[in-house]
């Protein structure tokens, strides 16, 4: 297929196994694509397509998303996790706690050797049991990876300490550089705002490299990206995500973006990371956006595992809720429907296999019409199932944000066809991956 990139570019792409090559518009097009394209293409094509099929279809649990306490300290406009599991405070103990995890590590050395999980705890609030996920971490850190995602209002400055100790991965929400906005969203039960309490978490982990902070982008706060950027920079942050608000639940649908204003900031922000970096030499990635390059570059490197097709839901992850049931994500959770089994209950190998999980893992773009004759289908992968279901009755229907995808996906484009992705990844990353590209002269 071909696609136009901008007024200069053309890109020449199949789109089932991403192998692609830019093409200057000015040249020969067909014979580049005869003579340059296609011998090289012939070569590689069984290779990357078998590649590719087993990076989208075969299961491989790499992620735990530990939703071990149901309850929150905050009442936040868009949260995806349904207000009545909120309210209904329900956490597991130490022992339930350990228990779980030593299923998992069980399920890892039953089925992949000396391969170490990485189990995140999440929401609603994980630190409402900080005692017992801090003991969980000590006790199983030489079995186990860790992440942690927190609102950050319960912090002290010792648990930042203990975090960094242990080298736990942390994501931090943060949704504005300006407090009235940050704190018109993110407010705890008592109306009061978590701007400042937020800002002092951030600036206690001074530019540890594991922090991650976590932007939801809503129509309150979309045109603030750009300077939530250099907010974030100024302060050590080594990466962001700016995730478009979710629409699973009905109070975040009235928040989310119009597609002009959520493409146009969120490219501002891309350039403005890219300004701030060459400026400085201390660089800024935006993770989301990085994913995608990835998804280009080395379609089989990809980590966040939301924009392949079928999604990582109830393939390379679940989410575990404080009772113990198992979804294929944490957007299922309280979608009974696709509840997979109990964790207490029931053996891994058996939810996995459930009919729940295997909804999700039937989602693919093939079978979705407006995604199947798109060249960036196996780039973009038509997220999120839990959302499109949710808010259209049915999974074969495409993103909400779907143009926001593609013009990102042909920003990338540019971004290689100017040679300037290392502004985008971080170095290890782009070692890591040792990726060649080539344009087509």
């Amino acid at each position: 297929m071909l696609c136009d990139i901008d007024e200069e570019t053309l890109l020449a792409i199949d789109p089932d196994t991403v192998f692609w090559a830019l093409v200057p518009k000015g040249a020969d097009v067909n014979s580049k694509i005869m003579h340059d394209i296609l011998p090289l293409y012939d070569r590689v094509k069984r290779e990357c397509g078998e590649e590719m099929h087993d990076f989208r279809f075969k299961s491989n649990l790499a992620v735990i998303y530990m939703n071990s306490v149901s309850g929150c300290n905050l009442n936040c406009s868009y949260c995806y996790i349904p207000q009545e599991i909120r309210k209904n405070h329900q956490q597991m103990d130490k022992e339930q706690l350990f228990e779980t995890l030593i299923k998992v590590c069980d399920y890892t050395e039953e089925n992949g050797g000396n391969r170490k999980l990485t189990v995140v705890f999440h929401g609603s609030e994980p630190l409402l049991m900080k005692d017992e996920i801090y003991d969980a971490i000590e006790e199983f850190e030489d079995r186990l990876y860790f992440g942690i995602q927190t609102n950050g209002t319960l912090f002290r400055e010792d648990d930042v300490e203990f975090l960094k100790k242990h080298g736990v991965s942390v994501g931090l929400s943060l949704d504005s550089p300006y407090p009235e906005i940050h704190n018109s969203m993110r407010k705890n039960r008592d109306g009061r705002g978590t701007f400042e309490k937020v800002v002092e978490a951030i600036e206690w982990f001074d530019g540890y490299q594991r922090l991650n902070v976590v932007m939801t982008v809503t129509k309150q706060n979309v045109s603030q990206l750009p300077e939530m950027v250099s907010f974030l920079h100024a302060r050590k942050v080594p990466s962001v995500l700016l995730n478009p608000v979710r629409g699973t639940q009905g109070p975040a649908r009235s928040l989310m973006p119009d597609y002009e204003s959520l493409k146009d900031f969120f490219i501002s922000a891309l350039k403005r990371a890219e300004e701030l970096t060459k400026k400085t030499g201390k660089q800024i990635t935006v993770g989301n956006f990085a994913n995608i390059l990835v998804g280009i570059i080395a379609p089989t490197a990809r980590k966040l595992m939301c924009d392949i097709t079928p999604c990582g839901g109830g393939r390379c992850f679940f989410a575990i809720a404080a009772d113990g049931d198992v979804f294929p994500c944490g957007e299922f959770i309280g979608i009974e429907e696709f509840r997979g089994g109990n964790i207490f209950r029931n053996f891994i190998p058996d939810i996995m296999n459930s009919d729940s999980f295997g909804r999700v893992r039937n989602r693919i773009v093939e079978k979705i019409e407006h995604c199947n004759s798109c060249a960036f289908r196996n780039i973009c992968g038509a997220p999120c199932p839990a959302e499109v279901y949710t808010m259209q009755g049915n999974f074969y229907n495409p993103s909400p944000y779907c143009e926001f995808y593609e013009e990102l996906i042909r920003f990338a484009f540019k971004i290689i066809a100017e040679d300037k992705v290392k502004y985008f990844l971080k170095e290890d990353a782009l070692n890591t991956l040792g990726y060649q590209y080539r344009m087509m002269e």
